[in-house]
């Protein structure tokens, strides 16, 4: 393992300089350039300096606000505590500052032991938690060497699982680095297990992605959409926006908007001249130009209200091999929802809604076309609800307890 992580070391000083710059001027040419260094270890602290802290590391939007609960359990708990998160994406970082209001937050240094060992210092890191499954051997093998290094959400999809296999002598010497593994379902435990060795460090926790329900009256809606019917396509992604219109005529099928949220804000200029070149009149939410066929969501935070005012929902990440996103964020408000094909990232929960009938799943433009033109029916979403509840209740339970148990050392 350590002649490997030498060989990927060296590889990393050859790129790095070169990729850095070059990555900078095509994303500042995109416009998309903010916050880039901190990729490289430029962590700007504006005097923060905490007595002790909690790291958490997501990879972008869902994974931060999927740890709300969590958070809000330590701060109640632990006073004294600071929340810093990192994360992959600029929205995620937006996010983790927005919803759950982490003291701050930032991108992460990409493999770079020197800045992840001064953020631990600095920040006075009392235990690393990584959500989902995030396999940065630098930033896994360094924090381990400072500080407990947990992760929860652990998930190893099929597709995983055989590279896993197959890598098997350089997977199990990162895995072991971690003093302890959460998953989110048995399966996930008996993979980890397969790749680890059985360890008593390895528990099902359960999946902390739908763990929290909304009031449908905490939600303020978006009065420009209420009293008309849409449909709503969110997180939709390169590629989807297309399969996703073809389903449609200029006749819209009934519906008086068509509402799209890429899954990266970024997109949503994009997004606008693709569905531009198909006829459709369209603008951006930003410009308050409602009077348009279709509308791009370029703003962050009103996915839940779209969910709450929607008569017609897909999410997206389906139709393509990306592994689909939460439905249990529509799933909350008594929403039924379409996704395609691909949900083997939420298999669990997309599970459960299938069995009670609350998700259709789309293979091709028949199929869509069903699903568009049927009447919305009673839905028993509270066979639903309890099943769930029964599944997870003991999740945050699990995990604030094992944290706590560290910074209370």
């Amino acid at each position: 393992m350590r002649i490997l992580l030498f060989i990927y070391n060296f590889i990393l000083i050859i790129l790095t300089p070169v990729l850095s710059i070059a990555g900078y001027f095509i994303l500042r040419k995109k416009n998309k350039h903010q916050h880039y260094w901190e990729r490289f270890g430029f962590i700007p602290v504006n005097n923060f300096k905490p007595v002790k802290s909690v790291w958490f590391h997501c990879a972008s939007v869902g994974e931060a606000r999927s740890i709300k609960k969590i958070v809000d359990i330590l701060r109640q708990d632990n006073p004294e505590i600071s929340i810093i998160v990192s994360t992959m994406t600029a929205t995620g970082r937006q996010a983790a500052l927005d919803y759950i209001h982490a003291d701050t937050a930032f991108l992460l240094p990409i493999e770079n032991s020197r800045a992840v060992s001064m953020i631990i210092s600095y920040m006075n890191v009392s235990v690393l938690v990584i959500v989902d499954t995030e396999l940065w051997p630098n930033f896994i093998f360094t924090a381990s060497n400072q500080v407990p290094v947990f992760l929860i959400n652990g998930r190893i999809s099929d597709k995983t699982y055989k590279t896993y296999k197959r890598f098997k002598f350089i997977f199990k010497g990162v895995l072991k680095r971690f003093s302890a593994i959460m998953t989110k379902s048995r399966q996930d435990e008996e993979r980890f297990a397969n790749i680890l060795g059985k360890s008593s460090k390895i528990i099902t926790a359960g999946n902390i992605k739908f763990q929290e329900r909304k009031s449908k009256n905490s939600i303020e809606t978006i009065k420009e959409l209420e009293n008309i019917k849409f449909f709503l396509a969110a997180s939709t992604h390169k590629g989807e926006e297309e399969i996703i219109l073809s389903w449609f005529t200029n006749k819209m099928e009934g519906f008086e908007k068509l509402v799209f949220v890429p899954r990266h804000i970024e997109r949503a200029a994009e997004v606008k001249e693709i569905i531009k070149k198909q006829g459709y009149t369209v603008s951006l939410y930003s410009e308050k130009d409602f009077s348009k066929q279709v509308i791009i969501i370029d703003a962050f935070g009103l996915l839940e209200s779209l969910y709450i005012s929607a008569d017609k929902i897909f999410i997206g990440g389906s139709l393509k091999e990306i592994g689909g996103h939460n439905i249990y964020e529509a799933l909350q408000f008594e929403k039924t929802a379409a996704v395609g094909r691909y949900m083997f990232s939420f298999k669990e929960i997309f599970d459960e809604a299938k069995e009670f009938g609350l998700v259709t799943v789309i293979n091709n433009k028949e199929e869509a076309l069903q699903f568009l033109s049927k009447p919305e029916k009673k839905h028993n979403f509270i066979d639903f609800f309890n099943r769930i509840d029964k599944i997870n209740q003991d999740t945050v339970s699990i995990i604030t307890d094992t944290i706590n148990a560290v910074i209370n050392k």
